[in-house]
């Protein structure tokens, strides 16, 4: 499959006012080794607030921390809550959020990836969090490519079972076939055209010099290896990719030694 890239993401506002309000709201959540684990919200660009899972050290830092904002579509915010701990006990600082989703699937793509900009406000903002790192999973994948594109605070990005963007998804997939029946054609022609130009195959080659990691399962039903691999190619340099002998919820030991390890080599953290 040949990635749609054009200029048409020159064209999409996805800016905002540096000076936007937060309006952080931290409750107390889990006390762990060192780590205090708080349950969160903060105001996004557009739309309602964002709820996550904030993990930052019990002993506050004098340095600029090393940041993580980890998205998650699937598993929603608690999904990588582990790894945003591992983040604190490193000495760094993690917010772990999980896609919107209403049923405009357009403006959740949109709101999505604002989220995870504002995110990273929070943790440079509110804690002083220096060089930064994106996760994404599936479609927080998708989103995390979007940002790659625009956000040059990050250092680098980790996509786990990800591709160019959502409009292919709903085009292709066995995971949206009902829905594509269902729907129609003249609605479902008008979602997809809304939808790309927030594919991340758009944003993906302005990334560097943000370091990127792809991760990638074998027996991802709805992400097919053509796709991983249109996905890839269409990525900026330095830029690697692995693959697991999973499905799209990728339970593989070995993805999280890889992501600790990039993650750790890039934000300066001392990982797994």
């Amino acid at each position: 499959m040949e990635p749609r890239i054009g200029t048409i993401a020159a064209v999409i506002d996805l800016e905002y006012s540096a000076d936007l309000p937060l309006n952080l709201i931290v409750e107390p959540g889990l006390d762990r080794p060192g780590v205090v684990l708080a349950d969160c919200r903060f105001d996004n660009a557009e739309g309602g607030p964002i709820p996550g899972w904030l993990a930052v050290p019990s002993e506050p830092r004098t340095d600029a921390p090393a940041g993580v904002v980890f998205i998650n579509s699937t598993g929603d915010r608690e999904a990588f809550v582990a790894e945003a701990i591992a983040v604190a006990s490193a000495g760094g600082v993690a917010l772990s959020i999980g896609t919107v989703k209403s049923m405009d699937p357009v403006g959740d793509g949109r709101q999505s990836i604002l989220a995870i900009r504002r995110a990273a406000d929070v943790l440079q903002r509110e804690y002083g969090a220096g060089v930064l790192g994106l996760v994404g999973h599936s479609a927080g994948a998708m989103y995390a490519g979007a940002v790659s594109g625009i956000d040059h605070r990050f250092a680098c990005f980790v996509f786990e079972s990800g591709m160019s963007g959502l409009s292919y998804h709903y085009r292709d997939s066995p995971v949206y076939e009902q829905l594509r029946a269902a729907t129609p054609p003249e609605l479902f022609a008008a979602t997809i055209e809304a939808m790309s130009p927030y594919d991340a195959v758009h944003f993906v080659g302005a990334a560097a010099p943000a370091a990127l990691l792809f991760q990638s399962a074998r027996l991802d039903i709805g992400v097919t290896a053509a796709e991983t691999e249109a996905f890839f190619a269409a990525a900026s340099e330095p830029k690697e990719l692995r693959w697991y002998d999973s499905g799209h919820v990728i339970l593989d030991p070995a993805v999280f030694a890889d992501r600790a390890r990039f993650l750790g080599e890039h934000l300066g953290l001392k990982l797994g």
